[in-house]
C-alpha cells in the first residue's frame, strides 16, 4: 500500500510539470486567440470570454489530472491485489499516460496557436 502512495505523489508531481507546459500553450492559444478576434475580425474584447475560458482550462486540468493518476495507479493496484505485474511495465504505464495525455493536449493547443499567429502576419 505504501508504493501505491509513493506512486501518487510521484505521479502528482510529472502530473505538475505536464499541466505546466500544457498551460503555457494554452495561455498562448488563448491569448493569440484575443488579439486575433480583436484586431482581424473587429470584435470588442470580452473579459467574461476570458474567464470562461480560464474555467474550461481548470476543469480540464482537473479532468486530465484525475484521469493521469487513476490509469498510472491501475498496475499499482492490480500488484496490490494480489496479481503479478512486472515493475517496468508499471513505470512504462505510468510515464507513457501522463506524457501522452499532456501531450496530446498541448500538441493541439500549439497547432491552434500557430495557424493565430500566420493569421495576425
Amino acid at each position: 500500500m505504501e508504493s501505491i502512495f509513493y506512486l501518487v505523489l510521484t505521479n502528482l508531481e510529472k502530473i505538475g510539470l505536464g499541466i505546466a507546459v500544457f498551460l503555457c500553450a494554452y495561455l498562448s492559444n488563448m491569448g493569440l486567440g484575443a488579439w486575433k478576434s480583436v484586431k482581424i475580425d473587429g470584435n470588442s474584447f470580452d473579459w467574461s470570454l476570458i474567464l470562461s475560458s480560464l474555467v474550461k482550462f481548470a476543469v480540464l486540468i482537473f479532468s486530465l489530472g484525475l484521469l493521469s493518476m487513476t490509469i498510472s495507479v491501475l498496475p499499482a493496484y492490480i500488484t496490490y491485489v494480489g496479481i503479478e505485474v512486472d515493475p517496468g511495465m508499471m513505470e512504462a504505464v505510468d510515464s507513457l499516460v501522463i506524457v501522452a495525455t499532456f501531450l496530446t493536449a498541448t500538441l493541439r493547443y500549439v497547432a491552434d496557436a500557430v495557424a493565430k499567429v500566420k493569421d495576425l502576419f
